[in-house]
């Protein structure tokens, strides 16, 4: 898994941490602290010298800085025959930062937007996954429309264009298997693979019963959540391989120990004459290996039969039901592999590839006669009829490779519990009436046919053969290994495992020493570690919950992670009224959901995350009138950099964003009969501006002051349609959103803007829709002379103008 901005932070982090020791650790240790942060294989290389990570700081002229990846914003989300939506319906959304409302009552539908849009992204659903009840998901087909359910996600990504997910469920009763389809400008059929790491660290979508059930999951849940986030894991999975690898190679330590003292207590209770010597030996403090070892060679032979005889004693056989479950597996692959799988795979991969060539030259240089037979034509319905021929041929064709795949997976895993059965030597110093059997037995279970089709007979004919052989000639070696224990053999045989295993001791005793030191620290830093970087995502959160406080009498403290294992949570301090407390044990359910929305908001708007979106879904349901104010606030501040999208059947929401002049666009959801749902625009900026225009030309103000005033609103109305309709094309084609607005500025005048809107190019010729309506000429006319000359016509008039034109021009953007 590639690094992200956060793991380079943490691992700068621990590095300056290791450096500022006093003393500093063993260059070694620090090297193995830093691979434990890697994976694995790296700390293994790490600690046999083929991997050396850098333990020295680097100038700060020389850290990486961290490059936000490409913004990628929310197109549309386009639903039909889903949960409570019918016929198909989109929701039609400006992929740029800004506040967008969508309300609706409970039960218009508005719900099945987001619910969708977290199933298209994500390929599951908060509230299937947790219910636990199947209503869910037994009633997601919509119930008033029989057509096949259908999802459709258009994001913009800066930089790269467009990206268009689509979901199906062709026929199918069960919402989880679902076929999706991911189409992108630059053809890449998949999703950037950032985004799968960013949809679990930094999850865009929160759901009403998301939000509820945050503190209800549990503490440990919480606690990964957020160590996830900022990249924290890596302690943890630092610290988990470290001690791994200390039990690894303290294993043999303590086997060492343990042999020890069964031969010491063996020795006591032994009349062998040799046994005092030895377990003087065996009991002091510095040992003698060589000494030792002497006591084992006055018995080898002997030890060479009972090891010979305890070899074939346990023998290594595959349990019964796996080779029966490997066999059925098998055989049903070669059933499904018949079915599926011809000489025509070849064929069709063929034929796929010329569709495609022919495609791309139809494609590039347009209609033409077939280069193949040179009658046909390669004209659009021909494309219609390749691409639909093409697709059928490449679901056939991956089909088939799959059932060839699962053919080969399971021959490999019967041939590998073939291989898995030991040969069985001949032996010269014990004779065991058994053994051919078991060595004829063994023999033919392992020369299997070469084919595959014949590999499971073969398994199945064999398998019991060997077992009954082999359980005879277990039985027989058991009851002749008894025969060759005397009184020293089992001293001799355990001594000699000992010494084995306490020369493997001291070959990695300074490797034990050293991975224990890198343990130990790693350890007891973790603490100091997460919580300083978890920092600045807290006093975002405490920054997010100040606003939402209001008439509030907790306020949120320090936010810290502490504990380990199953012990682990999120401390989330609190002060209630001067008094220090625990936040989750005072906070009422308003609270608490204030309090999650503090934590997940955060999340979701790291620089990290490649989303430049955030979708809430009924987030002020438990929201006293004063915190939807604050709430309308911090989304207000996060909407200067993330595009902000809230569904809500609370009219309080957009109440509060109209009362507080925050610029957002409200769109309502509407449900008519049969499930027959439509987006209306209620209000967005240039609308905005209009409404304003209206109440000045309405209001008692003297005829002077609204013709000085109205131009100007005007100008705003105007150039705010005129930037959605240039916004919105060129976030769609993927141009940069930093150029765009560039351009956008040195634009200077109402013309020019339009010009951009409308052409692509400030100063465009604008008469051929100048000319469409007498209006826009008006309007124009308005915007551009009316600050220095005044207006030429009646308030109302101007309005009446300035209204018409803005919808024109909004039109354009449809």
């Amino acid at each position: 898994m590639p690094e992200t901005p956060a793991d380079n932070r943490l691992t700068s982090l621990v590095r300056s941490l290791l450096n500022r020791e006093s003393p500093p650790p063993d260059e070694r240790v620090r090297r193995l602290v830093l691979a434990a942060l890697e994976d694995e294989q790296r700390l293994r290389a790490a600690l046999d010298g083929t991997h050396t990570p850098v333990t020295a700081e680097a100038a700060e002229d020389d850290t990486p800085h961290d490059t936000p990846p490409a913004g990628t914003f929310l197109h549309g989300i386009e639903v039909g025959g889903f949960r409570g939506i019918g016929s198909r319906t989109r929701l039609a959304l400006h992929p740029d930062p800004g506040l967008t409302i969508v309300a609706g009552r409970n039960g218009s539908g508005k719900s099945s937007f987001t619910e969708a849009l977290e199933l298209a992204l994500t390929g599951n659903s908060y509230r299937w996954s947790t219910k636990k009840s199947a209503i869910w998901k037994e009633n997601w087909r919509n119930v008033h429309q029989d057509v096949s359910p259908t999802v459709r996600v258009e994001l913009a990504q800066e930089s790269a264009g467009e990206t268009r997910i689509d979901v199906a469920w062709p026929d199918t009763a069960d919402p989880t298997r679902h076929r999706t389809t991911v189409r992108r400008t630059d053809g890449n059929p998949e999703l950037p693979p950032e985004w799968h790491r960013a949809l679990e660290l930094n999850r865009p979508i929160l759901s009403y019963e998301e939000l509820g059930n945050l503190f209800e999951a549990g503490p440990s849940q919480l606690h990964d959540a957020l160590a996830k986030l900022v990249g924290l894991e890596r302690l943890t999975d630092g610290v988990r391989r470290l001690d791994t690898l200390v039990k690894e190679l303290s294993a043999a330590e303590k086997q060492a120990k343990k042999l020890r003292g069964e031969l010491k207590d063996e020795l006591d209770h032994s009349e062998d004459e040799r046994a005092p010597e030895l377990r003087d030996l065996l009991g002091k403090r510095r040992l003698d290996l060589d000494a030792i070892g002497g006591f084992v060679t006055d018995s080898a032979a002997s030890s060479g039969v009972a090891a010979r005889l305890r070899e074939l004693a346990e023998p290594i056989l595959p349990e019964r039901s796996e080779v029966e479950n490997s066999v059925n597996r098998l055989r049903s692959a070669l059933g499904e592999a018949a079915e599926l799988v011809g000489d025509s795979v070849a064929g069709a991969e063929q034929r796929s590839a010329l569709l495609h060539r022919a495609l791309e030259l139809h494609r590039e240089h347009g209609d033409q006669p077939c280069p193949v037979c040179g009658k046909a034509t390669l004209d659009t319905e021909w494309s219609s009829r390749a691409r639909q021929r093409l697709n059928e041929d490449e679901q056939w064709i991956k089909a088939a490779r799959q059932a060839r795949e699962a053919v080969r997976r399971g021959a490999e895993r019967l041939r590998s519990l073939i291989t898995h059965v030991p040969e069985l030597t001949e032996t010269t110093d014990v004779e065991l009436e058994t053994l051919e059997r078991a060595r004829r037995a063994r023999e033919r279970w392992a020369n299997p046919p070469e084919h595959d089709s014949e590999l499971a007979d073969h398994v199945a004919a064999t398998h019991p053969e060997l077992v009954a052989a082999f359980t005879a000639l277990r039985e027989e070696a058991t009851a002749r290994l008894e025969q060759y224990r005397d009184a020293w053999s089992p001293i001799a045989e355990k001594l000699a495992n000992w010494l084995e295993v306490m020369r493997e001791v001291r070959s990695k005793a300074q490797d034990l020493k050293d991975v224990r030191t890198a343990h130990e620290w790693l350890r007891d830093n973790t603490k100091r570690l997460r919580n300083e970087h978890l920092r600045p995502l807290a006093e975002h959160a405490r920054q997010i919950w100040s606003r939402l406080r209001q008439q509030s009498n907790v306020d949120l403290g320090a936010i810290e992670l502490t504990g380990n294992g199953p012990q682990r949570r999120v401390a989330l301090h609190a002060d209630v009224d001067g008094a220090e407390s625990q936040a989750l044990g005072v906070m009422s359910q308003g609270e608490l959901h204030a309090l999650a929305l503090a934590l997940f908001l955060p999340r979701a708007t790291m620089d990290q995350s490649p989303f430049r979106f955030v979708v809430l879904d009924d987030p002020v349901q438990a929201m006293d009138p004063a915190k939807v104010d604050g709430f309308v606030q911090v989304l207000a501040e996060l909407a200067e950099h993330r595009q902000v999208v809230v569904f809500s059947h609370d009219d309080r929401l957009a109440d509060s964003a109209r009362r507080s002049n925050v610029r957002a666009r409200i769109l309502e959801v509407q449900r008519g009969r049969n499930s027959e749902v439509t987006v209306v625009n209620s209000n967005d900026p240039a609308r905005s501006y209009v409404s304003e225009a209206r109440a000045v030309a309405k209001s008692e103000l003297d005829s002077d002051t609204k013709k000085a005033v109205l131009p100007g609103l005007c100008r705003m109305a105007v150039e705010a349609a005129a930037w959605e309709v240039y916004s919105a094309k060129r976030f769609h084609n993927g141009e940069d959103r930093d150029k765009a607005e560039r351009v956008w500025l040195e634009a200077k005048t109402t013309g020019d803007k339009l010009g951009l809107a409308l052409c692509g190019e400030a100063g465009a010729d604008l008469n051929f829709w100048l000319n469409g309506f007498a209006r826009r000429k008006r309007t124009l006319g308005i915007c551009s002379d009316g600050a220095h000359e005044g207006l030429k016509c009646s308030a109302d008039e101007a309005v009446r103008s300035l209204q018409n034109t803005v919808d024109d021009l909004l039109e354009e953007s449809r």
